[in-house]
């Protein structure tokens, strides 16, 4: 790491070093803490009242903009591909309980869903879902979906490609 901030003239920003103390007191003898264009801070770096008041700020920002959207902003460690090897498709009136049917014949059958999603079509008469999941229902589980609840109006289950 000395080479490279040397060779590359690099300046970075540490807050933890491979020789710290083990407890809250002794003696920091860490090279690389005292390298050229290193600029460090302990752990308690962010303690700050400022660092305080940016992290309150950012933590409602999240929030707000979850509860506006839906969506997270700043998420990270979300799968790209998941497990999922089918789609349901699931076109229906926009009436309660139409989902939950499908999903417990799902739960009962063991199958996992691994994405969901429901779009609402102008004017809340119509929907159609998307559900990915980790296999394929039999047909007698969606033949039971559709006899169960008369405002599904066709499900197809499409094979999704391999990871």
């Amino acid at each position: 790491m000395q080479q490279a901030l040397q060779d590359r003239k690099l300046r970075v920003g540490l807050d933890v070093y491979a020789h710290e103390p083990s407890g809250g007191s002794g003696v920091f003898a860490d090279a690389l803490g005292q390298a050229p264009g290193v600029y460090g801070t302990h752990h308690i770096g962010a303690s700050t009242e400022q660092a305080q008041e940016a992290i309150a700020a950012e933590t409602v920002r999240i929030i707000q903009t979850f509860k506006e959207t839906g969506v997270v902003p700043n998420v990270v460690n979300l799968a790209h591909r998941t497990p999922a090897t089918h789609m349901l498709i699931v076109r229906h009136r926009d009436q309660p309980g139409v989902l939950a049917t499908v999903l417990d014949h799902l739960r009962a059958a063991e199958i996992n869903v691994q994405e969901m999603e429901n779009a609402v079509f102008e004017g809340a008469e119509a929907a159609i879902a998307h559900i990915n999941l980790d296999r394929a229902p039999a047909p007698e589980i969606l033949a039971r979906c559709r006899a169960e609840n008369e405002n599904i109006l066709e499900l197809t289950l499409l094979p999704l490609a391999p990871n």
